[in-house]
């Protein structure tokens, strides 16, 4: 450790904390009675961690175990058995504030908040961890701090004193979060991914297809939506899929997308695109607004097959045990394939746009051939060069 590390250690451990620098307390899991786990990221990232979760949970069965999120995240972990709270903050790029103190002094309270719970254990999950996750572990006050190290933590190595070396971060994301917490003893008990829909969002959307006809036959939910400009397919692609999933397979095409405005600097929606590739199609589809992402897990909860780009939703299929098509760019797959054997992974040259619309309707066919929504059992099919 530099001698500036050292000073600024030294200055939080005195200033923030409250406690002199003296030998870390050695890591004993019957003296752990509150768990924070931090996750900063996306959906996605979130419903990776929920085997953890599931691990943490069995090990400390009557430890509080609480878990800080980014606030549009807070719906994929509501109902979840192994969470007793779920602390969210706003993050600075999704709100319009002026300068960002308005969010700095909600992320204020939230830290006070934590600090009041008096933790005793902060893991901080993500490969490897960010200097703000390892502040926001380091701030909530408890003794023993967990993460994958790196150098983004520089000159804040000391954030956490419980580290794991990364490596090569070639694994799964899900697989990093169970060997996490398996450094300290935990034992994986799955892989599978926890998510619960809520009740009362299924009925809102079940009420919006009874509206616009959906009566009986196969629902093909297809969220057209990528906020990565490598991972979005031709909307003339989605909509020539959509027609001959309907024409061929005997499904009801169901468009869902980000809602809102294109131009929202904070959450750009593709209400436009939606509307152009109804246009594209021979017969219009349903068009499925979500507004909230508790209706749109409920929407995926509901459907037969799931036609995605990868992202959050795909890792929504995947908890829900629907049957999916997961279109891949550049995200490699080995780190954030769906973990569900009921998917069809597509990959071309790490370019989406090169995944023709015939590939896309085949892998349906055969998904749904060994699957629909009732079968169990073998591995993803991947097609890839």
């Amino acid at each position: 450790m530099s001698w500036v590390e050292r000073t600024l250690e030294f200055v939080l451990e005195r200033g923030l904390q409250q406690r002199s620098l003296g030998r870390p307390l050695v890591f004993t899991q019957d003296r752990v009675q509150r768990i924070l786990v931090i996750n900063k990221y996306n959906i996605g990232d979130v419903l990776c961690t929920t085997p953890a979760l599931r691990a943490l949970r069995a090990a400390f069965p009557r430890t509080f175990l609480a878990i800080l999120v980014s606030e549009h995240c807070r719906a994929v972990l509501e109902r979840n058995p192994d969470v007793d709270e779920i602390y969210t903050y706003a993050k600075s790029k999704h709100r319009s504030d002026w300068l960002g103190l308005p969010a700095l002094w909600d992320l204020g309270r939230v830290i006070r908040n934590l600090r009041a719970r008096h933790f005793d254990l902060a893991i901080v999950t993500g490969r490897p961890a960010s200097r703000s996750a390892g502040w926001l572990a380091y701030a909530s006050g408890a003794s023993w701090r967990l993460g994958y190290t790196g150098p983004g933590l520089h000159p804040f190595g000391f954030f956490l004193n419980l580290v794991r070396d990364p490596g090569a971060i070639t694994f799964h994301e899900v697989d990093g979060c169970l060997e996490l917490v398996s450094s300290i003893g935990v034992t994986p008990i799955g892989r599978a991914l926890t998510l619960f829909p809520d009740p009362e969002a299924q009925a809102v959307v079940r009420r919006r297809l009874t509206e616009a006809d959906v009566a009986g036959g196969g629902l093909a939910l297809i969220h057209i939506s990528n906020r990565r400009e490598s991972s979005r397919w031709p909307l003339t692609s989605f909509a020539q899929a959509a027609d001959l999933l309907r024409e061929q397979l005997g499904l009801i095409p169901v468009l869902s997308w980000a809602p809102g405005d294109a131009r929202n600097p904070l959450f750009p929606g593709d209400d436009g695109k939606a509307e152009e590739v109804a246009r594209h199609m021979r017969t219009r589809p349903v068009l499925l607004p979500t507004p909230t992402l508790r209706e749109f897990v409920a929407a995926v909860s509901l459907s037969d097959l799931l036609l995605c780009t990868d992202g959050g939703p795909m890792h929504m299929a995947a908890a829900l045990d629907v049957p999916q098509v997961v279109l891949f760019g550049k995200t490699g797959q080995a780190h954030w394939a769906p973990i569900s054997a009921k998917s069809a992974v597509l990959q071309r040259d790490l370019r989406v746009d090169r995944i023709s619309v015939e590939e896309v309707v085949a892998a349906a066919s055969g998904v749904l051939s060994r699957w629909g929504r009732q079968s169990a059992g073998t591995p993803p099919v991947s097609v890839h060069p």
